[in-house]
């Protein structure tokens, strides 16, 4: 029985990874289900931010990944409805699995070839986090106007939705009502639990890492607010990694920067690639993401699986952290709470911090380790 083609269209893919999580959300989905679906890949041949093509691949054609896998990378130049209605219908796959809820490109035009030519295959979006409250909270009026307009040109209808989470489902449900069709399946991660790397914690000192995109979505602001206020008997050496996305939000935190008294240190250290990241998290303690909203969070258990215990906003699918010894997850108002838990973290010695690592790991086994989401995630794609 032939394997169900599947399409996946999306803004950036591999090798770029300055997108963050949908890139790997989307890879680790290929890589663990190649064997019972047959995915090509359609997305755009520059990284996210960047204008200069990869050096690694041929634009407008196919190219055949070191995993395999088929993508064709897409120039802006020669991007239009009329290209993508030719790939469609040179594919002609079963299943159209699109990775955004606002792309123009990789959504919008998709499902627009899918509609005027009334294709019967499936089209399913991963609206990946972007109908959460946080993530709807910046330029709400643009995104409720487009919302409120595709709506009413019926845009969405008949889509299936993957939701991450039951809280993104509701989510969805709540936009595009209760009979919206929306499969759960919790994204999958190329996390592996390796050994944990022997680093020293003396108490009152603290490495604390920033591992995010630089958006006003992930909140680095408040973090440098509530380290402003940190106690001179505490020393912290906080490590920022992650693509500059707004250069005035960026302006905003280096203002800030400046104001840290001399017992905080910060430092902007650029962007890593997957294969960099273990040795910034070998090098750090904690890890802090006061996000609006994640329906995942690659970066959360990335960190985990490295043994760095997290502090987060309750705005993830990660909680009870703190009874797992895995690190807090606390209401994104509460700024005590989050200035608590840094100096919480900061005070531990070496054999609490090492418990901590320890039960952090443990964490994120039991995450990564779980066959029910390779499960729901075949059944995203099946009927």
């Amino acid at each position: 029985m032939a394997k169900k083609k599947i399409l996946v269209a999306i803004d950036w893919y591999l090798p770029g990874y300055k997108a963050g999580g949908p890139i790997r959300s989307c890879a680790n989905i290929i890589s663990n289900l190649k064997n019972d679906f047959d995915f090509s890949v359609v997305t755009s041949d520059t990284d996210f931010s960047d204008n200069t093509p990869y050096p690694t691949v041929k634009s407008d054609q196919w190219n055949t990944l070191p995993d395999g896998t088929r993508v064709y990378y897409f120039s802006s130049t020669v991007f239009s409805y009329k290209a993508m209605e030719k790939l469609i219908d040179d594919e002609n796959p079963d299943i159209v699995y699109m990775n955004s809820f606002f792309s123009q490109q990789f959504t919008l035009t998709p499902l627009r070839v899918i509609r005027k030519k009334q294709l019967k295959c499936k089209a399913i979006i991963a609206p990946r986090g972007m109908l959460g409250a946080g993530a709807l909270a910046i330029k709400p009026m643009k995104k409720l106007a487009f919302i409120s307009f595709s709506k009413m040109m019926g845009t969405y209808d008949k889509v299936r939705w993957h939701a991450s989470t039951p809280q993104e489902a509701d989510e969805i449900k709540a936009i595009f009502g209760k009979r919206a069709e929306v499969v759960v399946a919790l994204n999958l991660s190329s996390a592996q639990t390796a050994s944990i790397a022997d680093k020293q914690k003396k108490a009152k000192e603290l490495n604390l890492l920033f591992f995010s995109r630089i958006s006003r979505k992930k909140n680095l602001h408040l973090v440098l607010q509530w380290l402003q206020q940190i106690n001179a008997d505490t020393k912290i050496n906080f490590n920022i990694y992650g693509t500059l996305e707004d250069e005035s939000y960026w302006n905003e935190c280096k203002s800030l920067i400046e104001k840290l008294p001399a017992h905080v240190r910060a430092a902007y250290k650029g962007v890593v690639s997957t294969e960099q990241a273990q040795q910034v998290f070998a090098e750090n303690h904690f890890s802090i993401l006061p996000t609006m909203h994640e329906n995942y969070g690659h970066a959360i258990i990335e960190s985990l699986a490295a043994g760095v215990p997290v502090i987060v906003s309750k705005n993830t699918p990660w909680h009870q952290l703190e009874e797992a010894c895995a690190g807090f997850d606390i209401e994104l108002a509460d700024d005590e709470k989050f200035k608590e838990a840094i100096l919480a973290a900061a005070s531990m010695d070496n054999a609490t911090f090492n418990q901590w690592q320890r039960a952090s790991s443990q964490f994120a086994a039991s995450v990564l380790n779980n066959q029910n989401t390779i499960t729901q995630n075949k059944k995203l794609f099946a009927g």
